[in-house]
């Protein structure tokens, strides 16, 4: 079941926004690396390589879960834990007339090893940036899987040398959701499972 989980937690990159080349995003890779950003227009906050494992036994959907799915809730494809090792080196991608814009400000505590608890799901949804916007009942923008984490990746508050300003303005550090695998054809079935309507609204008011 692992290396089933594993395998779809590598296949695809993990975003949050497309504001900027990269942006907040995750990338796991099958061998055991993967890539943490979380860029501005003009910046980049952290651009750091990891090394990352599987620890312990992951849980795969029951048939009590799968029964509860409609087309409004995703379908839990598994649950499985990690353990992130933050490494102090620039991904490859970072062109080097670039590197002076890369912060990577954390305290020797940030580099240590950190264990998650993540959930797959599937179903169609939007980028979490792009969560509440009024255009998103018809956005073109989908995706086909979430990733949640039970405390976000980035490092948190203390462990930034220099949170005043960006990382403060951003908390990046409250960051738990993630999509992927861009799939634009989800866009014919309407709102997004992690974009609920607002209350009041006629959506909200529908019969199910």
């Amino acid at each position: 079941m692992n290396e089933s989980l594993c395998s779809i937690l590598s296949g695809d990159d993990w975003i949050i926004d497309l504001l900027a080349p990269f942006s907040k995003s995750l990338k796991f890779n099958l061998d055991g690396t993967g890539e943490l950003w979380c860029c501005g227009e003009h910046y980049m906050w952290i651009a750091l390589d990891f090394q990352w494992k599987s620890i312990g036994v992951g849980q795969p959907v029951t048939s009590a879960t799968a029964a509860t799915r409609s087309n409004k809730s995703p379908q839990i494809m598994g649950q499985l834990n990690i353990e992130i090792t933050l490494s102090r080196r620039i991904p490859q991608e970072v062109e080097p007339r670039y590197a002076g814009f890369v912060f990577n400000q954390l305290e020797d505590t940030a580099f240590q090893p950190k264990s998650y608890s993540i959930r797959i799901e599937k179903g169609h949804f939007v980028r979490p940036s792009a969560v509440g916007s009024p255009v998103n009942y018809k956005h073109p923008d989908k995706y086909a899987l979430r990733l949640l984490f039970d405390k976000s990746p980035y490092p948190p508050r203390e462990e930034w040398t220099e949170p005043e300003g960006g990382p403060d303005s951003g908390r990046f550090w409250n960051i738990t959701e993630f999509v992927g695998r861009d799939a634009p054809e989800l866009e014919k079935l309407g709102r997004a499972m992690n974009d609920p309507a607002p209350p009041g609204s006629w959506e909200s008011c529908a019969v199910s």
